[in-house]
């Protein structure tokens, strides 16, 4: 998946996936669409308030079992072997009992606020939904079968595949929904840009095939394993359900693709060991998005703009027979055998000439004497330039004056 738009994702239903949000219009209506006048007129219990009643019926049946257990150790009639096989029974159905009743109150009252906010994932498993709305309708009821054991039995409906029979003896089995996971590109999108960039934001330090150093974040190649390993936690931190979401919500597989996916256990794709043939397709997706997304940055290190200066300048003297001065800056490194501190002084204190202090009797002139014309005195005068003001060019003189 090169390209993702979040919007334009969601609006690629299959019709499988219609049939799944038809069925669930229909239990949204039936739930949160009833007019006050139906609220005060109900043709039959709520089913919540009969799977209360199935409670406290399967526990006094469970009670009545401990009593006459208990009674037919008194008489005798079981040895204190089958009265300890049958108390421990027993106490396993407490615990199963109380078990149903704590998973089946937290994933209704989970899959009914999913379902009322629009956030249930196509990832569901159809028959684990039909379970749910099952419950919600109490077509699935808690019993005890005939040895005793406590069981939700009953009927649902695949909204992919119509009715099939439910039989579940341990809670932990009773479903809970699937959520959609947010957009992919809020966190695949942030990752691809920092690719090769060190802790500044800046592109790395790398030598091209010269020897020259450059900034450079890499061929996408050269980030392979960090790709993998972030997917790798990605997938973990949004778990089964998350995965489940991906494949159906993001990457429009159908429902019973899915399924197998997440049913292929073990899974090794020749690269690497997967939990499932799931979270395979789901790294290969989102490797194919980073590549996709990810952009090379390439340009000269600071360093060889420096040398690529200084050589022109010296080449532009070496043409106009210049005398080039050490230029500090453009080289990065300073004169030989000079200090810093002897540099600092010589910038910060001017050289003195001396001058040699000569007498002179100056004549005022007389009244009668001619004064030549200003322009003769302007002209005759010499006018000598101070060796302070002369100085050879920089690197960055040489370059400015002749690459006009």
């Amino acid at each position: 998946m090169n390209t993702y738009n979040p919007s334009e994702a969601a609006k690629k239903n299959s019709p499988e996936q219609q049939m799944i949000t038809d069925a669930r219009n229909i239990e949204y209506d039936r739930q949160f669409k009833r007019t006050s006048q139906e609220k005060l007129n109900q043709d039959e219990p709520n089913p919540q308030g009969v799977f209360e009643a199935e409670l406290q019926s399967v526990a006094r049946a469970i009670i009545e079992k401990a009593s006459d257990i208990t009674n037919k150790k008194r008489k005798g009639d079981i040895s204190n072997e089958e009265f300890a096989a049958d108390m421990a029974n027993t106490q396993m159905m407490v615990a199963n009992l109380k078990g149903f009743k704590d998973s089946v109150n937290a994933n209704l009252a989970a899959y009914n606020s999913a379902l009322k906010n629009g956030t249930l994932s196509y990832g569901m498993d159809q028959y684990a939904e039909g379970v749910l709305i099952g419950l919600n309708k109490g077509l699935i009821n808690l019993d005890l079968d005939d040895e005793g054991r406590v069981k939700l039995t009953g009927k649902g409906t695949n909204a992919l595949e119509g009715d099939f029979e439910v039989n579940i003896f341990d809670s932990i089995n009773v479903p809970l929904p699937v959520h959609k996971i947010p957009p992919i590109n809020l966190l695949l999108d942030p990752k691809a840009k920092a690719l090769g960039l060190d802790a500044n934001g800046q592109p790395q330090v790398r030598v091209d095939e010269q020897g020259r150093k450059i900034l450079d974040t890499g061929d996408v190649s050269d980030h392979k394993q960090e790709i993998l390993k972030f997917s790798q936690e990605a997938i973990k931190k949004a778990g089964p359900n998350g995965v489940r979401s991906y494949l159906a919500d993001h990457m429009n597989l159908p429902s019973n693709e899915v399924k197998e996916l997440m049913e292929n256990i073990n899974y090794n794709d020749g690269e690497n060991s997967w939990k499932n043939e799931a979270d395979s397709r789901v790294f290969g997706s989102l490797n194919e998005y980073i590549g996709g997304k990810y952009q090379r940055q390439r340009r000269p290190h600071p360093d060889q703009l420096a040398s690529n200066v200084s050589n022109q300048a010296s080449e532009i003297a070496a043409q106009k027979d210049i005398q080039l001065q050490p230029d500090n800056i453009s080289s990065g490194q300073q004169q030989p055998n000079q200090q810093p501190q002897q540099v600092q002084q010589q910038i910060q204190q001017p050289q003195v000439v001396e001058e040699a202090i000569v007498e002179e009797t100056i004549t005022p002139p007389s009244p009668n004497d001619e004064m030549p014309p200003i322009q003769e005195i302007i002209e005759s005068a010499e006018i000598e330039e101070s060796p302070l003001t002369m100085k050879a060019p920089t690197a960055a003189d040489l370059i400015k004056k002749y690459s006009k």
